[in-house]
């Protein structure tokens, strides 16, 4: 069966949508950062928007950034959620909404941060992806 993936972005959020003969099958959202942040090697955010912070605030526990390990990061696709609705799992749906994602990112000019753990798998044991981690 034919999937169809939909894209809406509203603001500093966004959603893949899923669709097969006009239902709605699954989904993929994601929150879009535009700020300037700094991100350590396990893709924690250790500060936003002051690259002189070394020592920061998350979670009310201080952590100290590792300084060989910061990037600096414009725009960045943080997906936060993958799902593929009851009945429709094992037909690729999921997959194929982290590969549009991905290709959005690439016309976009963007990173992807996988905070969900289907897309962080997919993405990070999928080399042809890594240009966009």
């Amino acid at each position: 069966m034919t999937t169809e993936i939909r894209h809406t972005e509203n603001g500093e959020s966004g959603i893949f949508t899923a669709w097969q003969n006009d239902v709605q099958v699954g989904e993929m959202t994601y929150l879009r950062s535009g700020s300037k942040g700094v991100w350590n090697s396990r893709g924690e955010v250790v500060s936003a928007g002051n690259s002189e912070c070394e020592t920061c605030c998350a979670d009310n526990n201080a952590i100290k950034a590792d300084v060989a390990s910061k990037r600096f990061v414009t725009e960045q696709m943080v997906i936060n959620h993958t799902q593929v609705f009851d009945g429709y799992e094992g037909q690729g749906i999921a997959r194929q909404l982290v590969m549009a994602a991905v290709d959005f990112a690439r016309k976009e000019g963007r990173k992807i941060m996988p905070v969900c753990s289907y897309a962080k798998a997919v993405l990070t044991r999928t080399d042809e992806y890594q240009d966009v981690l």
